[in-house]
């Protein structure tokens, strides 16, 4: 069963482009940098999500689903994407809120109500002895999708769930899909890439991109850099999803940790907290190449690469690709509205 024999639907405008940020490099120096702007899928204002419900929506189709189901928190882009994605395919979509009700919404969550979303919220959670907040939701989280999924299923719906963030063997199967992709555009520009750069959040991307420079011989170097969780965690999350998914696929690869870079050292705070290097980063992208990245995910992976160039870690007559994946509406969440009148002022390129 190999990536091109999985079901699926057709969401995104692919390919997406690859961007060469010259600009950029002319101010900073460093590696060439190119960006796969994943954030051009097409749909609800895009974002490397598109790509796995591409997959998991034509295999919810395969088994007859007509409500899907999933969980994350009230910014979550793939819940904004799949909420899109289930409007356009006619699915009913609920969405598990792994955080009490606020009462309010911004951002991802007002487009996910325009988009038709059930809201199913998580009621307030005391952690067990020896355990955080994040994972106390987390597992409040999946008992309240099992609640829900019974319900539906009495009331004669057939339910398809999908795994938080999308991490499954689609969503790596779709990242898989997009190394032949990038391998073909880059080849069309007569260029290499040596080095691979993306968000972690819970790795499904990361292990699709993986799995990918194998299966269609991309030799580069992939970096995920962590949104939230320690390296450690992450690569753990990363190297049990590209084993079981490349083993499902009939693919014989196998991984350990040392076969990618994990950094977990640009998080900051915690999650959804930027850094001032974020903020600096998201400026810097924005005032040099008129793109925009987003302060929870990509800005925060854009600050990793910057001091990772500026000190050597990639060399300097390296290629480096860097995955956006997207994020727009978390641009207009209050807190980045508040510093960005902050820096109006303070800082240029």
């Amino acid at each position: 069963m190999a990536v091109e024999n999985l079901p699926k639907v057709k969401l995104a405008n692919l390919p997406t482009p690859i961007d060469e940020l010259k600009k950029l490099r002319s101010i900073i120096g460093g590696p060439r940098l190119f960006m796969k702007r994943d954030d051009l899928t097409g749909l609800a204002y895009g974002g490397n999500k598109t790509r796995m419900l591409e997959y998991l929506l034509g295999q919810a189709k395969k088994e007859g689903a007509d409500t899907v189901i999933t969980s994350g928190d009230s910014q979550t882009n793939h819940g904004r994407l799949a909420a899109a994605a289930c409007a356009k395919e006619g699915f009913d979509y609920y969405l598990v809120i792994t955080e009490e009700e606020k009462g309010h919404l911004e951002g991802n969550a007002t487009l996910q109500s325009w988009l038709g979303t059930n809201f199913v919220y998580i009621d307030p959670v005391q952690p067990a002895e020896g355990e955080n907040l994040a994972k106390a939701r987390l597992r409040a989280g999946d008992k309240k999708i099992e609640e829900l999924c019974r319900s539906l299923i009495a009331q004669g719906k057939k339910p398809f769930i999908i795994p938080r963030g999308g991490r499954s063997l689609q969503g790596t199967a779709s990242y898989c899909a997009a190394a032949a992709e990038i391998k073909e555009q880059m080849a069309a520009l007569g260029e290499k890439i040596d080095y691979i750069i993306v968000t972690a959040g819970m790795g499904g991307t990361l292990a699709g991109l993986l799995l990918g420079t194998k299966v269609y011989g991309l030799p580069a170097k992939v970096i995920g850099i962590s949104a939230s969780r320690s390296a450690e965690e992450v690569t753990a999350l990363v190297v049990e999803e590209f084993n079981k998914d490349a083993a499902e696929l009939g693919y014989p690869y196998r991984i350990g940790g040392s076969d990618f870079i994990m950094d977990s050292s640009y998080v900051g705070q915690g999650y959804g907290i930027p850094t001032d290097e974020c903020w600096q980063a998201i400026k810097l992208l924005a005032q040099t190449e008129a793109i925009f990245l987003d302060p929870v995910y990509t800005g925060k992976t854009m600050a990793g690469y910057l001091d990772m160039a500026g000190k050597g870690f990639i060399p300097q007559d390296a290629n480096v690709l860097f995955i956006h994946t997207g994020g727009g509406p978390l641009m207009f969440l209050d807190i980045v509205n508040r510093k960005a009148r902050e820096m109006q002022q303070t800082w240029r390129p």
